[in-house]
C-alpha cells in the first residue's frame, strides 16, 4: 500500500506528463492554434502548480489518480468557473494602478499626503475622495 506522499508524487507526475503531451502536441500545430490554445496551456500550468503542496488527501487523490487524464480534468472544471480570476485579481489590480496613478500625480503637485477613500463597485470605481491634510 502506497502512502500519501508517494500517491502525490504519482498523480504530479501523471499530470506532468499529460502536460508535456499536451504542449508537445502544440509543437506540431499551426500558430492559429498554437494561439487558440494559448490560454489552455497556461491555466494548466497554474493548476499543475498547485499539486506541487499538499492540499489533498489520500482519498482525493486517488480519484484523481482514477481518471485517465486528471489535469485534462481539473482544467475542464475550471473553464465552468473560469470568471472568477478576473473578479478577484484582475479588477483589484486594475483599481491598484489606478489609485497609485491617482497618488503619484496628486503628490508631484502638492506638499501634503493625500488620504484616498475609493468607493467600488464589482466592474469599476464608484468615485474617489481625496484629502490632503
Amino acid at each position: 500500500m502506497q502512502n500519501e506522499q508517494e500517491l502525490r508524487d504519482l498523480l504530479y507526475e501523471k499530470m506532468c506528463n499529460e502536460q508535456e503531451n499536451f504542449i508537445e502536441k502544440l509543437k506540431h500545430s499551426t500558430p492559429e492554434e498554437i494561439i487558440s490554445a494559448s490560454y489552455e496551456k497556461v491555466m494548466r500550468d497554474d493548476i499543475l502548480m498547485l499539486f506541487e503542496g499538499d492540499f489533498l488527501d489520500a482519498k482525493q487523490i486517488k480519484e484523481l489518480l482514477r481518471l485517465e487524464y486528471p489535469l485534462s480534468a481539473c482544467y475542464n472544471e475550471w473553464l465552468k468557473n473560469d470568471c472568477s480570476y478576473m473578479d478577484n485579481n484582475i479588477i483589484s489590480r486594475i483599481r491598484n494602478i489606478i489609485e497609485d496613478n491617482i497618488f503619484k500625480d496628486k503628490n508631484k503637485n502638492s506638499t501634503t499626503s493625500p488620504v484616498y477613500y475609493v468607493n467600488s463597485e464589482l466592474g469599476g470605481i464608484k468615485d474617489i475622495t481625496i484629502t490632503n491634510f
